[in-house]
């Protein structure tokens, strides 16, 4: 699964700056920041501040379904290590999650939101 989404990803990292500059307005050279740039910052301010919150409950949620599953494996070496492998890419997966929500805070800092 992991391998599928990260072969897409690389696939599609190269149309993502002509996507990004196709929307791009002509003329910034107006005085102000325009409006479309100042709506972006607020929602990519407001989404990233739910996400801060949401990333370490979900994990700590999914966590806890893990090490309870473990728990009721009844000592199976397999299951316990199938748990073992899942709680541990819960803990890289959120703090990957973490970091890249903490990265675009402060890239968005720069914009004074």
């Amino acid at each position: 699964m992991l391998r599928k989404i990260a072969a897409t990803m690389k696939k599609a990292s190269p149309y993502v700056p002509v996507i990004l500059l196709a929307f791009a307005r002509a003329a910034f050279a107006a005085s102000g920041q325009p409006q479309i740039v100042t709506g972006a910052v607020n929602l990519l301010n407001d989404a990233t501040s739910w996400l801060l919150g949401i990333i370490p409950a979900g994990s700590g949620a999914a966590i806890g379904y893990h090490a309870l599953m473990k728990q009721m494996s009844d000592g199976d070496p397999a299951t316990a290590a199938h748990h073992n492998r899942a709680m541990r890419n819960v803990l890289i997966g959120g703090a990957i999650g973490e970091s890249a929500v903490g990265i675009t805070k402060v890239f968005l800092s720069y914009f004074g939101g």
